[in-house]
Parts: structure tokens; C-alpha cells; sequence
């Protein structure tokens, strides 16, 4: 369909009101939103809110939804109708229409709908909870995690708690494609009931019982404590955890209600330190030790630590160090660690762990980048007996056990604060933790480059800049002593990978470059792990290998 019919067709069904917002678009504006569909990335949809079939709103999530009921009466049959799904949402604008239309096409297809009390919202790892601890099928998430407020998604679990692999998402693609009038896709509410909220309670009670070692023992007398849902959907589960440890802690109050504006924040990403701004006014008015920050739907989990009189930002490779440093010494102390006990990490997370890993007799896994892979990875070695121990990617997100099968901030908070409690007894911040472990292992320091191009020949610029690095070869060097010793290229096939447009060099001082695009924007990424003898010599690879492709290949390639 051309964009002009598409265009007319979507006048012709919408209501006048609708119609008014379309009829604002500018003529190239009109061309670009109508001649392009919104398409399915690492865990979903996830797009700008407007009105055209390449922006998100309630006619294309009717049809994915449509798409995925299909897709389950074929792979359940009737079962899929009686043991239904769950469907949540976070705070973003429109996401209670958006849910509810999600619930009632589901339910038109006869499949049965369980929404959460009232359909308030609720964070992502309570709804990967409730599908792993029911008898569903799968499950819906209207999310967009960190993304601006412009911005919505429409995020699919199977009947385990996990994010749709690709095997699956294709059949929904597939059957998403079929001639259906998008403005007339039949909806009901005769099939949809609500969750008992029991359901919260027994998930807060599993990651009490199941991450803790011992919470009679801990001192959490003088451990303070800051806050931050971020204007998201943390906040209420964050505080029944907080009450239950007992721990002195402040909600930064600007940002604890739910707002799709997130007023008063600068960014709701906890990679991002400007996240945190109105955390450390709290911290130091309280005279706090850590400030804690989760993104709007709750997975992703970041930290600012107070040393020597200054907010530290911990990142998402260093953080899980601390985590699984504490956890492996802990279960080594109590004789608990067993053959086959492994981890998983994703292949563009740093490799730092695996020393410690190897230090505790560990088994490594990889999986490619996403939750989905990583859980998918640690699914297929518990199978066989095995037990993950810790799963984690370096954007923020983690798992402390699997009976959560997405990202976990509510594991990790309660862990840290564990952990913290035990190490301020010795009089140590997580910042003095992490030097001790860099001592012990190699030092260790991560950096992301990330190139956004914008502008009609933009993939072809970035494609441009991945096959400089596709092409470059083991015994090339990269800058001054600096040479390449091994080559990963995924989109090859590597090992039993699923084959990924993902490129890794591994250096001759350990430090590895790994480099992949978004799936659906014209965005490069850049991880840069560089490991060394010492912290000085450490950070200068690290400042010399940013300036090399910053200055060296990206500028030139994008002239």
C-alpha cells in the first residue's frame, strides 16, 4: 500500500478527533509515518505514541495482539484459553488504553485475561514473577523501560516469565501480516478477571527468603538510604522491601508518584548519572550512605555510593562484580557451591567476572545481548540439574535467582543493601570493595560509544562503520601496540550462537572491542573492556582506544 492510500485509509476509519491530529503532520512527515510499519525488536514494539501504522497506539497494538492470540491458540490450542495471560503496564502515557485494548482483543479470541488489581500499574519483574509462579501461557507488558516520554512498547512473555525468542515473535510477525482491518478488530471484556494481590506480597516474601542470606543477622542500624522509582512503578514494592529489612531509608518524594512526564527528573535511565541529581540533594540532606534508582518499569537497578564525601556512580559492569564477589565468597564460606553451579552474562558485558568466577570454580556462560538470550542460556543448564548463581548484562540489569526470568531492581536492592551492611561493619564502601577486587584480579574499566546518525543515508553510513570493523583482522594493530588476537564476527556464525549482526576483537593486553547496531535504529554501539596491570595504565587504554575510534574511524566514515 502506498503511503498516500494508507494515509486516506486511516482518515476514512478514525474518529474526528483523531483525525485532526493526523491532518497536522507536515506533507514529508505524512510520507515517512505512513509508508513505514512498526516492527519488532529485541523484546517487542517499542515506538513514538501517535497516530499512523509506524508510531504506537491503539489500533497497532489491537493487531499484535490479534497477532499474538493467534499465535498461541496455535501453539496451545484450547489451553491457551483456559490458562490465559497476564497483562500489566507502567506509567507511560496512554498505557491504561493501550492495556485494556490488549486485554479485550485477547479476550475476544476467547483466551482469558488477568490484569492486576484495577489495572494499576506494575513493574516488569513482578508480571515475569506472576506468569513463572502461575499456569499461564504468557503475557503482555505495555512498557517503554527508560525511553523518553514520547515513547510506549508492547513487550511479550511466554508461559515461562521470559521475553519471546525469535522463534515465536516470528509466527507473530507472520500472522500480524494478514489482511485485517485494524479499526475493526473485534474486542470484549467477557473473559478478563483480576489478580488477587496476594501475588505482590508472595513475590516480596521469594526474594526475602531466596536472596538473603540471613536477614536476622544483618546490622542495618546505620545504613541510610535514598530512593528513586523515577516516577515509575517501583515505589510501593520498593518500600514493603525497605520496611520489612528494617532500614533507615527516604523516598525522593518529587519522583515517587507515577507521572508519563516524569516531571521531575532529568532522565529516568539510571545508566545515566543526571538521573540521580535530585537523589544526591536527598542523600546529603540525610547524610546517606547509597542512593538507589530504578527505571519506570523496574527491571533496570543503578547506585550512587557516598566515599570520602563524594556521590560515586557505580556502572553496570562494576556493580555486578560487587554482587557476585559477595554471593560466591558467601555460598563458598558455607560449602553450598556445587559442581555445574554456573553464571551467564551477556557477550558484550565485561569480562571481569569471570575472574572471579574462575577464583570460585564457576562455570561461565554467554548468550547474545537481551534478557531473553541470557535467561534462555541459564533455562538450558538448569534443565540438566545445574544451578545459575547470578545472570546479568551491563545495562543495568540483573537476576540474583531465576525464579524472576527478567531483569530483577528488586533482587538487586535487596542484595545490595545486604551486602552494604556487611561490608560498612568493616568500615568499607563499595567503592573500597571493587579497588580490593581490581587488586586481586587485574584492573578492569568499561566504556560505551554510542553513535546515533539521523538522515536518509544513515544506515548506510553506520554499515559503513561496521565493516571497517568487520574487515579489520587478527595481527592487525589498532593503535600504537595495541593488536587484535582473536576476531568474533556472530554474523558469520560463532560457536552454537544464533547468528547476530555482532562483531568482537579480543586484544593482546585481554581488553576486548565489541560492536553491534540497534535492530531497528540507526544507532551504533561501542563497548570498550579494556583490562590492565594497573588502575592508571587502565584508564590511559581505555582514554587512547575512545579517542582512536572516536576520532580515527567515526568522524572520518560520517563526513
Amino acid at each position: 500500500m502506498e503511503w498516500k492510500e494508507c494515509y486516506e485509509y486511516w482518515i476514512e476509519n478514525v474518529s474526528s478527533s483523531i483525525k485532526k491530529e493526523i491532518e497536522k503532520f507536515s506533507l514529508s512527515e505524512k510520507q515517512k509515518l505512513f509508508s513505514e510499519e512498526l516492527i519488532f525488536g529485541t523484546a517487542g514494539i517499542r515506538g513514538i505514541i501517535g497516530y499512523a501504522p509506524s508510531l504506537l497506539n491503539e489500533f497497532v497494538i489491537a493487531k499484535y495482539t490479534l497477532a499474538f492470540a493467534k499465535t498461541l491458540l496455535q501453539k496451545y490450542g484450547e489451553s491457551a484459553k483456559e490458562y490465559g495471560i497476564v497483562i500489566t503496564h507502567d506509567n507511560r502515557r496512554n498505557n491504561i488504553l493501550f492495556s485494556e485494548t490488549a486485554a479485550k482483543v485477547m479476550s475476544a479470541q476467547g483466551i482469558k485475561v488477568f490484569l492486576f488489581a484495577n489495572n494499576e500499574l506494575q513493574p516488569t519483574p513482578l508480571l515475569s514473577y506472576t506468569i513463572a509462579k502461575g499456569n499461564y501461557v504468557g503475557g503482555i507488558n505495555i512498557t517503554a523501560s527508560h525511553n523518553p516520554p514520547e515513547y510506549s512498547g508492547f513487550k511479550l512473555y511466554d508461559h515461562t516469565g521470559t521475553q519471546m525468542l525469535d522463534e515465536t515473535t516470528n509466527k507473530i510477525i507472520k500472522f500480524s501480516k494478514d489482511n485485517i482491518n485494524i479499526f475493526k478488530i473485534k474486542k470484549t471484556s467477557t473473559n478478563i478477571s483480576y489478580l488477587n494481590k496476594g501475588i505482590i506480597n508472595q513475590y516480596v516474601d521469594s526474594i526475602l527468603k531466596l536472596v538473603l542470606f540471613d536477614l536476622k543477622d544483618m546490622d542495618k542500624s546505620n545504613l541510610k538510604v535514598i530512593f528513586t522509582s523515577q516516577h515509575g512503578t517501583a515505589t510501593p514494592i520498593a518500600e514493603k522491601i525497605l520496611k520489612k529489612l528494617n532500614v533507615d531509608y527516604h523516598l525522593v518524594k518529587e519522583q515517587s508518584y507515577p507521572d508519563p512526564e516524569f516531571t521531575n527528573t532529568k532522565s529516568p535511565n539510571p545508566q545515566n548519572p543526571d538521573s540521580f541529581i535530585l537523589a544526591r540533594e536527598y542523600g546529603d540532606k540525610y547524610d546517606a550512605d547509597v542512593l538507589f534508582s530504578t527505571d519506570p518499569d523496574a527491571d533496570r537497578f543503578g547506585i550512587e555510593i557516598k566515599h570520602n564525601g563524594k556521590w560515586i556512580h557505580i556502572n553496570g559492569n562494576e556493580l555486578p562484580l560487587i554482587q557476585l564477589e559477595y554471593k560466591l565468597r558467601k555460598l563458598n564460606e558455607l560449602g553450598y557451591i556445587k559442581n555445574g553451579d554456573f553464571i551467564v552474562r551477556s557477550i558484550v558485558t565485561s569480562h571481569a567476572a569471570d575472574e572471579i568466577a574462575n577464583k570460585y570454580n564457576v562455570i561461565i556462560y554467554e548468550s547474545l545481548t537481551g534478557f531473553k538470550w541470557i535467561i534462555n542460556e541459564a533455562f538450558k543448564h538448569e534443565m540438566q540439574g545445574d544451578e545459575c548463581l547470578f545472570a546479568w548484562e551491563e545495562s543495568y540489569g540483573s537476576t540474583v535467582r531465576t525464579f524472576t526470568r527478567d531483569k530483577d531492581s528488586f533482587q538487586a536492592l535487596t542484595q545490595v543493601i545486604e551486602l552494604m551492611c556487611e561490608y560498612k561493619k568493616e568500615n568499607k564502601t563499595l567503592v573500597d570493595v571493587l579497588d580490593n577486587i581490581y587488586s586481586e584480579i587485574g584492573y578492569f574499566k568499561s566504556e560505551q560509544i554510542q553513535l546515533k546518525l539521523s538522515g536518509n543515508d544513515s544506515m548506510n553510513k553506520l554499515n559503513k562503520v561496521l565493516n571497517i570493523f568487520r574487515n579489520m583482522e587478527i595481527g592487525d594493530i589498532i593503535i600504537n601496540e595495541i593488536v587484535i588476537t582473536k576476531k568474533w564476527d556472530f554474523k558469520e556464525g560463532y560457536k552454537d550462537f544464533p547468528k547476530e549482526n555482532i562483531i568482537i576483537l579480543w586484544l593482546n593486553n585481554k581488553s576486548k572491542i565489541s560492536i553491534r547496531p540497534s535492530g531497528t535504529e540507526p544507532i551504533l554501539r561501542i563497548y570498550i573492556d579494556v583490562q590492565e596491570s594497573s588502575k592508571s595504565k587502565c584508564l590511559s587504554t581505555l582514554k587512547t582506544l575512545k579517542n582512536y575510534f572516536e576520532n580515527n574511524i567515526i568522524k572520518n566514515e560520517i563526513k
